[in-house]
């Protein structure tokens, strides 16, 4: 979802008995973090990386949103973008 995308639940606010109840609106605020960033529906994240694991290789592990850890591969001789 985007930056001020709204959620709308109709008939879902005060619901009072012999009143029309109102919406539930939702408007989302997205916060910057300081590891990933967003391009899109895209979630980027920058990595620094030395020119010996660039050359040969290298595997990292990353912390994600969710807290999950994934590992991050490059193998020698493939080129990584």
């Amino acid at each position: 979802m985007k930056d001020g995308q709204q959620i709308r639940f109709s008939g879902e606010g005060d619901q009072t008995p012999g009143l029309d109840a109102g919406d539930v609106v939702i408007v989302l605020d997205e916060k910057e973090h300081n590891v990933f960033r967003r391009r899109g529906i895209d979630l980027l994240m920058q990595l620094e990386i030395s020119l010996t694991e660039a050359l040969c290789g290298f595997q990292r592990s990353i912390q994600t949103l969710d807290d999950r850890s994934l590992v991050i591969m490059s193998l020698p001789g493939t080129a990584a973008y």
